[in-house]
């Protein structure tokens, strides 16, 4: 054979026999303006000390809404303004599907506001991925901003054993959430919303224009990622 084509060979085979393991991410970006239709996407199960793969029972979905982090990309020039993200409670809501998860709810703050969701009593086979459905309203993008993106980062755990084993998609370890030998830590899942740049373009002073991005706070996951009867 061809040393190129048996290379090739080699490594379609190496690749079927050794699957990448994937993030929990969001499946699509959400244009400006519009109701977006989505999914969270659960890459795989957890590992075990031994080597055991296994499935995620139950997971826990938390939007950035108490005391946000903020920072930027880009040249922020002109109104830093993005959108009233004290606001952005409300924003996310589950869709009932019960192809993983058998129960599910949101999550509700002091204001009945939802923040996020979860789902429980469920299996995902660890050898495959798993699509968890939820829709976001439109935002809009203030006419004198310069933003041209904005994204959320979400806070995911996937929950593998009550109370033991699982993945957690945060932006970084907290008070209550401090092994940094659990997977998923600093790597949450994005949700970007483009503005529309054609309906709402950038003023003329804004240049190239500046990515803003929102993450939950270490407060806000120690206070509401959790999932009663599986993560404290």
């Amino acid at each position: 054979m061809n040393p190129v084509l048996r290379l090739a060979a080699a490594l379609a085979c190496a690749s079927l026999a050794t699957p990448l393991l994937a993030h929990t991410t969001i499946q699509v970006q959400a244009a400006e303006g519009q109701t977006t239709y989505n999914h969270i996407v659960i890459g795989h199960g957890c590992t075990a000390a031994d080597g055991t793969r296994l499935p995620v029972i139950a997971q826990s979905v938390l939007f950035p809404t108490v005391r946000p982090v903020y920072s930027t990309t880009g040249t922020v020039s002109g109104n830093p303004a993005v959108v009233s993200l004290t606001s952005f409670a409300n924003i996310a809501q589950l869709i009932q599907s019960k192809d993983i998860f058998s129960r599910q709810r949101e999550k509700l703050n002091a204001a009945g506001q939802v923040i996020g969701f979860e789902g429980s009593e469920g299996s995902l086979d660890p050898s495959l991925h798993g699509l968890v459905p939820f829709r976001t309203a439109g935002i809009t993008f203030p006419a004198d901003s310069c933003a041209s993106k904005l994204v959320v980062r979400v806070a995911i755990a996937d929950i593998c054993q009550r109370n033991g084993l699982r993945n957690l998609w945060i932006p970084a370890l907290t008070a209550k959430y401090a092994d940094p030998n659990v997977d998923g830590i600093g790597s949450p899942a994005s949700l970007t919303f483009n503005r529309d740049l054609a309906k709402n373009p950038l003023p003329a002073s804004c240049g190239a224009g500046y990515t803003f991005t929102v993450s939950p706070s270490a407060e806000d996951v120690d206070a509401n990622l959790k999932l009663d009867g599986y993560l404290n």
